[in-house]
């Protein structure tokens, strides 16, 4: 009787821990045309949670550029938004998150943290959970489109 007990408990805690456990995205078989690509945004500022609704991306080329915002889709799920600009605006902003396909035409990005340098005076925010957006995109002959859903 008492190893029956100790065994029913013993169980129970176990379901009970591994019940506690972060559940994982699942993985989508989208394809990722994304995936090592730099694009500049021509409108709508950087990508971060409480941004734009709508932006509107180039691909980058190597041709010297001042004063943009930009985002490279680094990895098969990791991206980072940042802005550059000419002497006299020395504080820069980075975004850091992750990326992923819901659909063939929708990606979630969860931003993780924002991270201002140089002489903004800012510390990073670090998002736990991570702030959450989702967009329908669009390509446009070599543009790309994201509409905040």
């Amino acid at each position: 009787m008492k190893n029956t007990f100790v065994f029913s408990f013993l169980s129970i805690i176990l379901v009970m821990i591994l019940s506690c456990k972060k559940p994982e995205r699942k993985k989508t078989n989208f394809k990722n045309y994304l995936k090592n690509t730099e694009w500049i945004v021509n409108e709508g500022g950087l990508i971060i949670p409480d941004g734009g609704k709508i932006y509107y991306m180039s691909p980058r080329d190597t041709a010297l550029i001042f004063n943009f915002h930009a985002v490279n889709f680094l990895d098969e799920e990791k991206f980072k938004s940042y802005d550059a600009w000419q002497c006299g605006n020395d504080c820069f902003t980075e975004i850091h998150g992750r990326y992923y396909f819901t659909e063939a035409n929708q990606i979630k990005m969860e931003v993780d943290s924002i991270r201002k340098s140089e002489f903004c005076d800012l510390p990073t925010q670090t998002f736990k959970p991570s702030k959450v957006m989702s967009f329908n995109l669009a390509k446009e002959g070599e543009q790309l489109k994201l509409i905040r859903k």
